[in-house]
């Protein structure tokens, strides 16, 4: 298990640092945090100066930026692989009720769930901070228990912790937003205070003490971000603009087929990736979309289905990975009959919700094992591959037809594309760009 620890506090703080003790027992920790102490910065990127990354002599690594640029830059950039999880935290004092929209704590675990990663954000209900090692026991236990339920949705959860000794916390109380007034000493970790108790259980991870003096903190846990309805048409950053703006971006990286450019500017990728990265939909970048898989990044589908294309027909098409449609909306542009494959259950629905919105009715979506390809439906002009194995998988070499093409990424290490043509004298592969994407694996989920 991989968790991207983070928070509001800075790097040095002592909250991060029994986090890291604690969760290292059980997974491999990357602390990337703050330079210096960031709290109340909210959920905002840093976009007027450039960030730089460096390593603090403890292993950890820290950022000129927010807490949300921490766990942006770790997850886009630096690291290899989606994290399992992000920890923020610990947090010195509670955040409850709408301070949760200033915290940057709150906020950087918010990022993580925006990109696609459970994330937990853990605070002290205590300005004293004499029990840390309370909070981060129970974020420990909250951790083991989500892998042993095996989460296959980002969730987002908000934990507050009594300052109190572990052995004296007593249950959970789950609560709902409240009201915002003035802070005061201790207000956010009284019960009836700031926010409303008697929710309905949340049913993980809610601690409450058992001492007179009305110190009973909370648990809070939500999941604060609900997919909204998606639309075709946009506004603001998926506006028209905005996807013209794309188009003129891959043609500046050297795409030049206008038939694929053309095919990319009709589909509208903001429906096919979560509400709360729609404003990131048209970036030339990949974008989480949970199972530990992402959407491609528009230039590489541009560039596989360019190459696939050199000026001919795509004719019957078979996508392997097919995640949340968007490539398959994009070929169905181009061709009347495509396959997509995809091994894990919920993305194949979702691809399925997603080429429905579009009103995309040349496009069938199958929940199968991609290696097996679909030999039922064989022979295929086209073949495409999004996801990098260590070789082609042979029933896909069998079911490409005389004359078609095949497009995959491989490599376990460093990937790079290889286009394989079907001719009378055998398969012929070249070898193109350099890419990075998710494995292929066996199966399905």
């Amino acid at each position: 298990m991989r968790i991207l620890l983070s928070n509001d506090d800075g790097y040095f703080a002592p909250g991060i640092e029994h986090l890291a003790r604690a969760l290292s027992e059980i997974a491999d920790i990357t602390v990337v945090a703050p330079e210096r102490d960031r709290s109340g910065a909210s959920n905002s990127l840093t976009l007027d100066r450039p960030l730089s990354l460096k390593r603090a002599a403890s292993g950890f690594y820290y950022v000129n930026g927010t807490p949300t640029d921490c766990v942006h830059l770790a997850v886009t950039g630096m690291l290899d692989e989606l994290p399992d999880m992000v920890v923020s935290g610990i947090n010195h004092g509670a955040n409850m009720g709408d301070d949760t929209i200033y915290s940057g704590t709150v906020a950087a675990a918010t990022e993580g769930y925006l990109l696609g990663v459970p994330s937990i954000a853990v605070s002290l209900c205590s300005k004293t901070g004499e029990n840390f090692a309370t909070a981060a026991r129970v974020v420990r236990e909250l951790v083991e228990r989500l892998q042993r339920q095996a989460v296959r949705e980002p969730v987002l959860l908000n934990v507050n912790v009594p300052d109190v000794p572990y052995e004296q916390l007593r249950g959970t109380v789950a609560t709902r937003l409240g009201k915002r007034h003035k802070a005061e000493p201790g207000a956010g970790c009284r019960r009836g205070h700031r926010f409303l108790c008697g929710a309905q259980p949340a049913g993980i991870g809610h601690t409450v003490t058992d001492r007179p003096d009305a110190q009973r903190p909370v648990v809070a846990s939500a999941r604060l971000v609900d997919r909204m309805n998606a639309a075709v048409s946009g506004i603001g950053m998926t506006s028209q603009r905005t996807r013209t703006r794309m188009i003129e971006r891959l043609r500046d990286k050297g795409i030049r087929d206008e038939m694929v450019l053309a095919a990319i500017a009709a589909v509208p990728r903001h429906i096919f990736v979560e509400e709360a990265l729609a404003s990131r939909a048209y970036e030339d970048t990949a974008l989480p979309l949970g199972f530990s898989q992402t959407i491609s990044q528009p230039f590489i589908v541009a560039r596989m289905i360019e190459a696939l294309r050199a000026g001919r027909e795509l004719g019957k098409t078979l996508e392997i990975g097919a995640g949340c449609g968007y490539q398959a909306a994009v070929l169905a542009q181009l061709t009347p009959q495509v396959f997509a494959v995809e091994r894990i259950e919920p993305l194949a629905e979702k691809a399925r919700q997603n080429l429905k919105t579009m009103g995309q009715h040349n496009v069938r979506v199958i929940y199968a094992d991609g290696h097996l390809g679909l030999p039922g439906e064989a022979p295929f002009d086209t073949i495409i591959v999004a996801a990098a194995g260590s070789r082609v998988p042979p029933l896909l070499l069998q079911q490409l037809a005389p004359g078609g093409r095949m497009i995959l990424p491989l490599g376990s290490g460093e990937q790079y594309l290889s286009l394989i043509e079907r001719r009378a004298e055998g398969y012929i592969e070249s070898r193109m760009d350099g890419v990075r994407f998710v494995p292929l694996l066996p199966g399905v989920e």
